[in-house]
């Protein structure tokens, strides 16, 4: 069964262009990496993004400009994967409890504190009334979400699935997990050979269907969810219940961060698959759990559009080549691994 990305909508710290994909990649500098938020005023009512936080927004515009992408009223089922759901509900309605002596609080930040709160106001926006689930599994939140879409496309072919990633960043959030030495110094960026990685946030949401368009972007062919033991035993098995082998992947979108306590050990699980094959996807988007949504968002572009492809591998001094199978490989903190294949159609 083939299944394919009708449709995507990406807010990152790149801009998603629909005619060019990606080709004008910045490296931004600096250990932190946010969002380029578009207007969203074009995309959701004035009355309700006043009261929306910003991964709330990030998802739903990102979720409509998928749908409107796949020229699609509503989708038939809906899966989102986030690690961190809304951080600034939480930390918004933590504060009033400790500055208001734990009374007199109003439920709306907490409601909206749920990991679940972009998958429902997905939901509410586009009149879905199907299935909607939000998966929370640290690292393979997104990967999660995307293997249960497949699984939805297998037992039902002419459903329309809407599938995702979506994480935020905030002061708070950063100042706190910089505390455990997981992002760089200030003065650092992703190529400073250092302990700690950078940053990043994004929402990045597919309309997936076993139906092609003239517009698609790209097939999926498989998903793998990997336990932290024999990465490249893993990759062998992926790729043989694929009937691929290693000289049959083009390219290899790799998950690595800068950070020299992990890059080295994760480059020598995909190692056999050959240097000139390498391209790293978190120097765009930064380190954030759910960002393997970015690198397919970013290898279905370079899939579909030619010039896309050239402007990455141009950026990183590798060889020109015209990819039809892309591999994606993910990790987060080198305990959550991860494989996609996509394959062009």
């Amino acid at each position: 069964m083939a299944v394919y990305i009708n449709g995507i909508g990406s807010i990152t710290a790149q801009i998603f262009d629909y005619s060019t994909g990606f080709e004008s990649l910045n490296c931004i500098q600096g250990n932190k990496l946010l969002c380029t938020e578009p207007n969203y005023k074009d995309l959701i009512p004035p009355m309700q993004l006043r009261r929306m936080s910003k991964v709330v927004r990030m998802g739903l515009a990102a979720a409509k400009n998928a749908l409107m992408d796949a020229k699609l009223e509503r989708p038939d089922v809906i899966t989102i994967g986030t690690t961190y759901g809304s951080l600034a509900d939480t930390e918004l309605f933590l504060e009033k409890l400790l500055t208001q002596n734990e009374s007199m609080l109003t439920p709306t930040a907490f409601i909206q504190s749920t990991h679940n709160t972009v998958s429902g106001q997905i939901a509410l926006n586009v009149g879905c009334h199907g299935h909607n689930f939000t998966y929370v599994h640290r690292g393979h939140s997104f990967e999660s979400s995307l293997q249960e879409s497949l699984m939805w496309l297998a037992e039902n072919s002419q459903l329309n699935v809407l599938t995702g990633g979506v994480d935020e960043l905030t002061n708070h959030s950063f100042e706190i997990i910089s505390r455990f030495g997981t992002y760089k110094t200030e003065s650092a960026n992703f190529y400073t050979k250092s302990h700690g990685t950078i940053a990043g946030e994004g929402a990045n949401m597919f309309v997936l269907s076993t139906l092609a368009s003239l517009d698609s972007y790209a097939e999926i062919v498989d998903v793998c969810l990997c336990s932290n033991t024999d990465i490249p035993k893993q990759l062998q098995n992926f790729l043989v219940a694929n009937e691929l082998s290693l000289h049959e992947i083009d390219l290899c979108l790799v998950g690595t961060t800068g950070d020299t306590r992990y890059d080295e050990v994760v480059l020598e699980n995909v190692a056999e698959l050959g240097k000139d094959k390498m391209v790293t996807f978190k120097n765009w988007c930064g380190e954030y759990p759910t960002s393997g949504a970015f690198a397919l968002t970013l290898a279905a572009a370079m899939l579909k559009y030619e010039g896309n492809t050239k402007a990455v591998l141009k950026r990183q001094n590798i060889q020109s080549v015209n990819p039809r199978t892309i591999l994606i490989y993910n990790h987060y903190k080198n305990q959550y691994h991860s494989f996609i294949l996509v394959r062009a159609i």
